[in-house]
């Protein structure tokens, strides 16, 4: 329903997604961790704890991905990497042209030395803090800066790595209309949900992690933008990319677009559940990031500039539920009923009202909300 203002109105609870799928179509590699837990003497054989036989952070990557339209193969990186036995050749040869392959994702839930190299004239979007720089021990380095100063600072570091990016390069078209705080910040990890470790037993890996990928920006190879940097640690980069033909760290030109991806999947140890950790628009700006990487042209994103406010004069409106202690909320706004933007996210649950005022003073003048109840 469209909703009047500023008297408050009460909307059900509904679960939507938050874009229509793209046009576009592009077949998309991503490699996923080698050691997996059967693998026959390997690191993970008698890992009990999980999480399996595949990375669900790279499962989410290519099911996301492919709601926007794209075709996705995911395989293990000791399949791509030849150092490891893996024939590239078969994979990126196709016999039929119409599957070639038309950008790769190495998330960072493989080791840095299994990272696959880098397959000439396509386009690559890397989560592994290791071989963005310069490691010539590391086959699938990439060179997008010079030192070897990694890190990926989360959520156990002490004190905790902050769940928010600072924009750095507003008008990259990866960036370019997206919604940002006072602090030029966006969210990119959202808060564990209330219930997220409740069944994992004494010794068990976490069910909530995020983890930055970073490198140091004053390293940047001369062709190599930042987009981003982490949060109170400026001096790490954590978004950047690369255009074709610019200069890398190690005098090559980059022979196609390069995107330094913002998390890293943790195959170290990790319960690899990164991706999925990520707010609406942590997943916003992964797709995007995979669609200038593809070359296709964006437009700018045309956010609602609906703001979380305290009670106040104006053209406001108030959002009142039943809600539950249990669950977490997210209120989705959209122009037309069809097209969904979060525009809160991380609402705590109550047993009872939950209440939430929106400033839509320079939102357009129809708008449609729902809330989606988070687990």
């Amino acid at each position: 329903m469209k909703t009047p203002w500023p008297r408050q109105i009460t909307l059900a609870i509904v679960v939507a997604g938050l874009w229509p799928a793209t046009t576009q179509s592009g077949v998309i590699m991503i490699s996923t961790r080698k050691n997996q837990d059967s693998a026959f003497s390997q690191e993970h054989l008698t890992e009990a704890r999980g999480p399996g036989l595949a990375t669900p952070g790279d499962v989410a990557m290519a099911a996301l991905l492919g709601d926007h339209g794209y075709s996705c193969r995911l395989l293990l990186d000791a399949q791509l990497n030849a150092a490891l036995g893996g024939d590239p050749v078969a994979y990126f040869n196709p016999e039929d042209p119409n599957l070639a392959i038309d950008l790769v994702i190495w998330s960072g839930s493989s080791a840095s030395a299994d990272v696959p190299e880098p397959p000439a004239e396509i386009p690559l979007m890397m989560g592994e803090h290791v071989t963005l720089g310069n490691r010539t021990d590391r086959p699938g380095s990439i060179f997008m800066y010079a030192g070897q100063a990694s890190s990926d600072p989360n959520e156990s570091s002490s004190p905790p790595a902050s769940q928010y990016l600072k924009v750095v390069a507003p008008d990259h078209p990866i960036l370019q209309g997206i919604p940002r705080d006072a602090a030029d910040r966006i969210k990119i990890f959202r808060d564990p949900y209330p219930h997220e470790e409740q069944h994992v037993p004494t010794g068990g890996k976490k069910n909530y992690e995020y983890r930055w990928c970073t490198q140091v920006v004053a390293d940047k190879a001369p062709g190599t933008t930042i987009l981003g940097v982490l949060d109170g640690a400026e001096e790490r980069a954590c978004f950047a990319v690369v255009e074709q033909g610019a200069a890398l760290a190690d005098g090559r030109v980059a022979s196609a677009r390069m995107v330094h991806l913002f998390t890293n999947e943790n195959g170290s140890g990790g319960s690899r559940r990164v991706f999925l950790a990520l707010t609406g628009w942590g997943r916003l700006l992964f797709v995007r990031a995979a669609q200038w990487a593809l070359g296709e042209e964006l437009e700018p994103y045309e956010a609602l500039r609906i703001t979380d406010v305290t009670p106040a004069e104006g053209r406001k409106v108030t959002l009142s539920w039943q809600g539950s202690a249990s669950s977490s909320y997210r209120i989705d706004a959209s122009p037309d009923a069809q097209s969904w933007q979060t525009v809160v996210e991380d609402v705590p649950g109550v047993d009872g009202i939950v209440t939430r005022t929106l400033d839509l003073s320079a939102a357009p003048q129809a708008v449609f909300f729902q809330i989606a109840a988070v687990p």
